[in-house]
């Protein structure tokens, strides 16, 4: 596994060119800056640029190197010329009087944790500097037992915070600026300046995805790809075949047990397009590594894939590909949830947004909170009702303020302020939950972030076609129409087809198997990792026994919680959704108590099994 020490250091600004150390971090010594053996250096004058990552595009502006380029680029054309580049990065930049540091446009490189004086691409390594207090940040922890994730630029710890994707941070005579380069203005004024017929679309697509995947390659001898049973997947090794005839290792993660598992799809492509193949089905007991994962990524964070990932990366092995595709982020990029958003749209203008709120205050409360068709009505209704905010499948405003200690910890979603509450029509209201929803908080925040930090993790060198910085930029030009196809009124009655264009490129090159099948859900059962009774006593002494437990957690309600999720599993379940919100639920307190022992007590541990 990789060594968590990728960079740290001071914004204290060196009146000579830095020093660069490769051995590993010695923070007694960290006055200035400390890098690993991964990291891509280069001086110029009194500038210094630290470079971590992959940049695939360096070469066409003609220098020597990723880390010339990127520095050369901002001191003759500003941050803008940053914009265009395509690839996974972090990087940072220090002369006599100035820090500037960016990370690309989704945040697939390194993370960059910072206080006033300190940075590091590890939380867990900044705390351990001297000056840095581990002071939990208690509303940005209840935000996480809601969605899951902590959203930037806030951290679990008080004072610190993290670089956005597509962010930068400047200090200039000890004045931090931070800001975006990506923006809502430029993306909405961008939407549907293309003029393309749907054959001319697709054709462009076409061209830009092989683009995307040649660049990665860039003459590599064994590609690997992350191999699922859907049109993403199945499109990378399609278009990869098309060009490469080297070997080609595809890797494939199911469940044991599940009735909607995508391997049997995937061993078929492998076979069609000639690659060897390798796959492992969860059966729960991995849940057991939750403390090497917390170590890799630093906040809480959980997600239906996350063990997805983490067991893709493991399965990986030592015998590494030169470089790994996987499809993450496509079905954002070309906007999700098309049914939501029309019957909100339908709903509001029809004025019964009003009659959708008291409904959801009825049944938030706790007597609907079972598994039968009131629970299903109020999930549904909460879906269409907030469709600007991220996937709530943790607990909900009410649940927070019935298990947390007090009502003070209950923190507001920050990330919603510059969401727009008015739109012109429904292109417009579409437009912006691409943007706000899923690409600065799915994509940016949860879905190419724990597929960059297991990768890490394990050392594989991942890379995502379908985020190349020249199709994103094409899609974003593209009217609805060819990203969800179908009226409003389609739309609203689930009849609108979704990833459109990709399909529609795709479809005359993939197997029947693939394209002809039934949309499958619930690919990530969550319940799984709770179906042992071993591990829920496991689970239940960890919690319990935690002196989160009283400190912000109500016992009381923990409970209550752990009894009843015992109880859910002595009945038939009634609706999957149900199920999979407790199990979330429950991963979610699991993943708080053990990041609590590991950062607030510093203990060092490996497995849950530590944790008796």
């Amino acid at each position: 596994m990789s060594k968590l020490y990728d960079f740290i250091g001071t914004f204290t600004v060196s009146d000579s060119i830095l020093k660069y150390y490769k051995s590993e971090l010695n923070k007694e010594t960290c006055n200035n800056y400390i890098a690993s053996h991964n990291s891509k250096n280069f001086e110029l004058e009194d500038c210094s640029i630290s470079f971590h990552g992959r940049l695939y595009d360096w070469k066409q502006y003609g220098y020597n190197s990723e880390a010339e380029t990127l520095l050369n680029l901002y001191l003759k054309n500003g941050k803008d010329s940053l914009k265009q580049l395509d690839g996974e990065f972090t990087f940072f930049i220090q002369t006599r009087d100035l820090f500037f540091a960016y990370r690309d446009r989704h945040g697939a490189g390194p993370q960059f944790f910072y206080t006033r004086e300190f940075f590091s691409s590890h939380l867990f390594e900044l705390v351990k500097i001297d000056g840095v207090e581990k002071r939990p940040n208690l509303k940005a922890l209840s935000q996480f037992l809601s969605i899951g994730y902590i959203p930037s630029p806030q951290t679990s710890i008080k004072g610190v915070k993290k670089l956005s994707a597509g962010s930068y941070i400047e200090i200039i005579n000890g004045k931090l600026n931070k800001g975006d380069l990506f923006t809502y203005d430029s993306y909405s004024k961008a939407y549907g300046s293309t003029k393309l017929s749907l054959e001319e679309a697709v054709e462009e697509y076409q061209r830009l995805h092989k683009e995307a995947i040649q660049s990665r390659i860039n003459g590599n001898a064994t590609i690997g790809l992350l191999m699922s049973g859907g049109y993403d997947s199945a499109g990378n090794i399609g278009a990869l075949r098309e060009f490469h005839h080297g070997d080609v290792k595809t890797f494939s993660i199911g469940f044991k047990d599940n009735p909607w598992t995508e391997l049997p799809l995937a061993k078929i492509l492998a076979k069609r397009f000639d690659a060897e193949h390798k796959e492992y089905e969860i059966d729960g007991s991995e849940i057991n590594a939750l403390p090497q994962i917390l170590k890799c990524i630093g906040d809480p964070f959980q997600e239906g894939g996350l063990m997805v990932n983490f067991m893709a990366m493991q399965l990986i092995g030592d015998d590494k590909p030169d470089i790994i595709l996987g499809g993450d982020g496509n079905d954002q990029h070309h906007g999700t949830a098309g049914k939501e958003l029309a019957l909100h749209f339908k709903l509001k203008k029809m004025g019964l947004k009003p009659v959708q709120q008291i409904a959801a205050k009825v049944l938030a409360g706790k007597s609907f909170q079972k598994d039968n068709k009131f629970f299903r009505a109020g999930f549904h209704n909460e879906k269409i009702l907030n469709i600007m905010k991220s996937d709530n499948f943790g607990f909900s405003l009410q649940e927070l303020k019935n298990l947390l200690m007090s009502p003070v910890f209950i923190g507001k979603h920050e990330y919603l302020k510059p969401v727009p509450c008015k739109f012109s029509g429904f292109d417009d209201f579409f437009v912006a939950h691409n943007y706000f929803c899923d690409i600065k908080q799915v994509v940016n925040e949860v879905i190419l972030f724990k597929a960059s930090r297991m990768a890490d993790l394990y050392e594989n060198q991942l890379t995502f076609p379908y985020m190349s910085t020249n199709m994103y930029n094409f899609l974003e030009t593209l009217p609805v129409e060819l990203k969800f196809n179908g009226s409003v009124n389609d739309l609203a009655k689930g009849k609108g087809v979704s990833k459109y264009l990709h399909k529609t490129y795709l479809k005359p090159k993939l197997p029947e198997e693939i394209t002809n099948r039934k949309k499958q859900g619930g690919f990530a059962p969550l319940p799984i990792f709770f179906k042992s009774e071993k591990n829920r006593k496991l689970f239940s002494q960890i919690i319990r026994k935690s002196e989160i437990t009283g400190l912000f957690f109500k016992e009381s309600e923990i409970d209550t919680f752990l009894k009843e999720y015992d109880s859910h599993l002595q009945k038939p379940a009634y609706w999957f959704w149900f199920t999979q919100v407790k199990a979330f639920q429950y991963f979610n307190l699991l993943m708080l108590t053990v990041w609590w022992e590991m950062m607030v007590n510093g203990k060092d541990i490996n497995s849950l099994e530590d944790l008796k």
